[in-house]
């Protein structure tokens, strides 16, 4: 229980320190943002895959079952977090993460023309598809302290947009994602969107039939 202890406190440490001291805008001035990013993104890596190993090695102490029923909702759930992620990653955006550089394309916007959080909702779904299927101590632990901190970033990430930018520009950026489903559907749809749906796809099914190989469980083993 140490160890899963020590390797959340470090994750959470990971993502929050560095923005709070002002050392991500460091590394990122003195390194270039996508040097910073290439090194930050497998260092996460490498504290979620310890976070992991961590909470499969805890003491299990039980809360509720899993059943098909929730497997299944979870498998949905992780559909729509692989579009997010695949969505979002390539997309500038001006009001939360992304892992590329510049403002928001208003013109041709993606994913942002209907979330405005793509990246931040897609760990949001995955930490509550898990939590739903992994009804122990732990999993109740890892994965609804996940559900929050996503929850709480997509505000953070509001607010700093909102500190960084101008009052017209966070309005103009805000009213991308503004306006009739339909017409947000219009400007989403690109040959560059579609792609990204299907890699979106692509991912969610090496993760779905990869979840055995990698964590040791196969959410199909209900079924």
């Amino acid at each position: 229980m140490l160890n899963f202890a020590a390797a959340l406190i470090a994750f959470l440490g990971a993502h929050m320190v560095p923005r709070a001291t002002g050392l991500r805008d460091w590394g990122i001035n003195r390194f270039g943002r996508k040097a910073y990013i290439t090194v930050y993104s497998l260092m996460s890596l490498g504290l979620l895959a310890w976070l992991v190993v961590a909470a499969l090695n805890a003491p299990y102490i039980g809360l509720w079952i899993t059943t098909k029923a929730t497997v299944g909702i979870a498998i949905a759930m992780m559909f729509v977090a692989c579009i997010l992620f695949a969505t979002g990653a390539t997309r500038a955006n001006s009001l939360s993460i992304s892992f590329r550089g510049g403002e928001t394309d208003i013109e041709h916007p993606g994913v942002l023309a209907l979330v405005r959080h793509p990246i931040i909702l897609g760990f949001l779904f995955w930490a509550a598809a898990h939590l739903l299927v992994n009804g122990d101590v732990v999993g109740v632990i890892l994965f609804g302290g996940m559900l929050v901190f996503s929850a709480l970033g997509m505000r953070i990430a509001q607010k700093r947009a909102e500190a960084r930018l101008a009052t017209p520009q966070v309005a103009e950026f805000r009213a991308v994602a503004n306006g009739p489903i339909a017409h947000r559907l219009g400007r989403a749809m690109s040959p560059k969107f579609l792609l990204e749906v299907l890699a979106g796809i692509l991912f969610f099914f090496v993760l779905l039939f990869g979840h055995e190989h990698f964590i040791g469980v196969s959410p199909l083993a209900y079924f």
